[in-house]
């Protein structure tokens, strides 16, 4: 009887759940289709805005360890996917492993006016990777500490560098988006790419003024003028693309599409034709010119010339009609060769005095072996050569499999967790979400997700390719900036679309192919990398 009792004073509250959960689903039945088409783009935004948000708390917390590196040594070197950096507890000795070099450096922040010898005699030998290598027949450098015009051009590099990559990462993200065949247009997905490419060029901005002012501050408190300095330091030049590279207008087909991969909708949205069928806003003006001038401007140190962003012309960005902003193009300061010679006028309260051996010859193909099974194994399984695996693997990380890059990318392959971890993922493992860094960290992982999403650039992506050279040069490629970067190579409209571009591919030798991708990938980094690969593949065969 109690039972019945309390069931019977429950009853009218579970009652009231029911109706109120019936009167939401009228609603949602009766909401307007624009409505619920809002709705979606906006999950949608939020659902890419994770990994977003991600990669922009990495570059902060990045950014400020620069910055205190910067205050310090006055350089904020920092490890990358082929170089190791690592700080002495007391922020008072750095080690820097440069794979790509085959050299370590060993460096000691000590007092300008301290004998160097006595920073020597603290260091008797340098470990690398469990080797002990002998500083005897070390070569010495002496850098004084004087946060000079090069160094500040050196770290607003460093910054635009980074923000290059992580637009190729968009790129390949919207990419991913469009093969996954979601039902989403891609005049939507596209458009959504651009405006973060603009987002992440506009925060070049605050992040190089800082650069500007820590230099300046740090000059001024060790009462260098920047008159004098301007002189008698040659400034380092940052130079950004005059020209922001337009997209003439693409008409884009559904048919044409490559092929692509299986989908997974959410629920709420009950038919991708309805989708398909709802147009972003007519235009979205942005100003990629604006940006691409600020960023020269503070690059330059010139922020007193950001009042002319008004005025500089908007460029209007349409369904089917993309802008694409224009990249920095990394110009080299001239090499100051060390050891400078303190003069009265330029002060410096500490220096680096820094010792440089050469890494055992055999400490390459040491770490290679390593990988040579599980590569094998792979290479087999997926049907993808195992000199190409290695060649990559050694470009992207020399083998190392805690190596991490600024994208931020993950392990021996360089797998970017949202993008080739994301596509592998969802077509191999069936599960529909990122891959977690953690899981990049374990070879065995990695060497298999990157073998993977190889054989998905080979096989899938870029299939109608028919020349197994050529599309190798391709693949290659593809590897370091999505296959949609290749065929925008190729087709004269600047589009995506790979069974168009493979269409101007076949009708050349594969010699051609390569030459025409080194001229005109929109990346340099890309092509710097297709070279190191290709070039590297005969050591492994």
């Amino acid at each position: 009887m109690c039972i019945a009792v309390v069931l019977n004073a429950a009853s009218p509250l579970a009652t009231a759940d029911s109706f109120a959960e019936l009167d939401r689903e009228v609603k949602r039945v009766n909401q307007p289709q624009q409505e619920k088409f809002a709705e979606f783009y906006q999950w949608l935004d939020n659902y890419l805005s994770e990994y977003e948000a991600w990669r922009d708390e990495y570059t902060s917390n990045l950014d400020k360890e620069r910055e205190l590196l910067i205050d310090q040594w006055g350089s904020g070197e920092v490890s990358d996917s082929t170089k190791s950096v690592k700080y002495s507890d007391s922020n008072t000795v750095r080690k820097v492993v440069d794979y790509d070099d085959n050299t370590a450096t060993i460096s000691v922040l000590v007092d300008a006016d301290q004998d160097a010898s006595s920073a020597r005699e603290a260091l008797e030998v340098l470990d690398v990777d469990g080797q002990t290598l002998s500083l005897e027949n070390a070569s010495e450098d002496i850098a004084y500490v004087d946060y000079s015009s090069v160094q500040e051009g050196i770290e607003k590099q460093f910054i635009i560098d980074q923000i290059q990559v992580q637009m190729r990462e968009l790129d390949v993200q919207a990419e991913r988006l469009i093969r996954s065949n979601t039902g989403i247009p891609e005049s939507f997905i596209y458009e959504r790419a651009h405006k973060k490419k603009i987002a992440l060029l506009q925060t070049a901005a605050p992040r190089i003024t800082s650069i500007s002012e820590q230099f300046k501050a740090k000059r001024k408190e060790l009462g260098i003028p920047e008159t004098v300095e301007a002189k008698s330091v040659k400034v380092a030049k940052i130079a950004v693309a005059e020209n922001v590279v337009s997209s003439p207008k693409v008409n884009i087909k559904p048919t044409e599409h490559v092929e692509t991969v299986a989908a997974t909708s959410p629920a709420e949205i009950s038919s991708k034709e309805e989708i398909a069928k709802i147009e972003p806003k007519p235009a979205v003006t942005v100003k990629p010119e604006e940006i691409v001038t600020l960023i020269g401007e503070l690059a330059k140190g010139e922020s007193s010339k950001l009042d002319v962003i008004s005025k500089v012309p908007a460029v209007a960005v349409t369904a089917g009609q993309l802008t694409q902003p224009s990249v920095a193009t990394k110009v080299k300061p001239a090499e100051t060769k060390v050891a400078q010679v303190q003069t009265s006028s330029v002060k410096a309260d500490k220096k680096v005095v820094s010792y440089k051996v050469k890494l055992p010859e055999n400490s390459l193909k040491k770490r290679a072996s390593t990988f040579q099974p599980l590569v094998e194994k792979e290479s087999e399984r997926w049907e993808i050569d195992a000199a190409l695996v290695m060649a990559i693997m050694h470009s992207e990380s020399s083998f190392r499999p805690d190596a991490k890059s600024h994208v931020p990318a993950f392990g021996l392959m360089q797998v970017v967790p949202n993008s080739a971890g994301h596509d592998v993922n969802k077509l191999f493992r069936k599960i529909d979400s990122p891959m977690s860094a953690a899981d990049l960290y374990v070879p065995p992982i990695n060497v298999e997700t990157g073998t993977a999403y190889l054989n998905i650039l080979d096989k899938r992506y870029l299939k109608f390719v028919t020349n197994e050279e050529a599309r190798l040069y391709c693949v290659i490629a593809a590897y370091n900036t999505g296959a949609g970067n290749v065929a925008k190579a190729f087709n004269k409209d600047r589009s995506t679309n790979i069974r168009k571009a493979a269409v101007v591919i076949n009708s050349m030798t594969p010699d051609e192919v390569y030459n025409h991708l080194l001229e005109n990938l929109p990346y340099d980094e890309t092509k710097n990398y297709l070279r190191k690969v290709k070039g590297r593949i005969a050591m492994y065969q």
